[in-house]
């Protein structure tokens, strides 16, 4: 676990720092297979600028989503310290929310522009699991989305700090690094996957398939709550059961849409 580093004295988040190092690589990456999707390198990357905002946006907003129970059922806490609790309810990320909002964002640019969005899909959609695998070991860096209680091989002991005490109070399963690993594995299926032309559509919905498949299991290692659970069903894998049908219409489709 190392949640920060220092640089010249100023405390350097290892989360956002992975984040940016995984959108860096993953951008460079979908440009420098930009022209076998008919899209010029100017293109995707201002569709890339819009994608980040709604990353950012989605992220942040259904974290906010699964922490409303909790702030219902603490409404005396919220009404004695609004703006801490409010820093609390927006402090966090969602990925499932990011990957909605992003595609939001890329949506709305090739609206704007009139481009079309399958092009945008299908180039980005190999180097999501690349992204995600790099903030996934950001997680695992500082402590959050970790696992449940496990006491086998290659089981992690945090060390304890003030915002999950939780968390070490016992070895968990490294959860993060697992769907990290998976992650880039995804990456590496895909980008392979895509070199041969596909029809539209049709790497973004491999990826959805895929990935819902990793999250629905992955999930079960997650020993956090803030995230949602209902009814024993997290609210990452009741988002996963609702895009599973989006990736199979969207593999195995035979018409051509824009």
């Amino acid at each position: 676990m190392l949640p920060y580093i220092y640089i010249f004295g100023f405390p350097i988040p290892m989360y956002g720092l992975m984040a940016i190092a995984g959108f860096a690589v993953s951008l460079i990456m979908a440009l420098r297979r930009s022209a076998v999707y008919g899209i010029s390198k100017q293109d995707l990357g201002f569709a890339s600028a819009y994608m980040v905002i709604g990353i950012i946006i989605g992220a942040k907003l259904m974290y906010f989503i699964t922490y409303i129970p909790k702030l219902i059922m603490k409404w005396d806490v919220f009404m004695a310290h609004p703006w801490e609790v409010i820093m609390i309810v927006f402090g966090g990320f969602v990925f499932y929310g990011g990957l909605i909002g992003g595609a939001l964002g890329v949506m709305v640019y090739a609206k704007q522009f009139k481009l079309k969005l399958m092009p945008f899909a299908d180039a980005i959609a190999p180097v999501i699991p690349l992204f995600h695998a790099f903030g996934r070991i950001g997680c695992f860096l500082g402590g959050c989305c970790y696992g449940i209680e496990y006491h086998g091989p290659f089981a992690v002991d945090f060390p304890y700090n003030d915002l999950t005490p939780e968390l070490s109070e016992v070895t968990r399963f490294p959860v993060q690094l697992m769907e990290s690993g998976l992650n880039f594995i995804l990456f590496a299926f895909l980008y392979v996957y895509s070199r041969k032309e596909r029809k539209p559509g049709q790497t973004l919905g491999i990826y959805l398939l895929c990935y819902t498949v990793i999250r629905t299991v992955t999930e079960v290692f997650r020993g956090d709550i803030v995230r949602g659970v209902y009814g024993g069903i997290s609210t990452s894998q009741i988002i996963s059961i609702l895009l599973l049908p989006l990736g199979l219409w969207l593999a195995l489709r035979k018409d051509k849409a824009e």
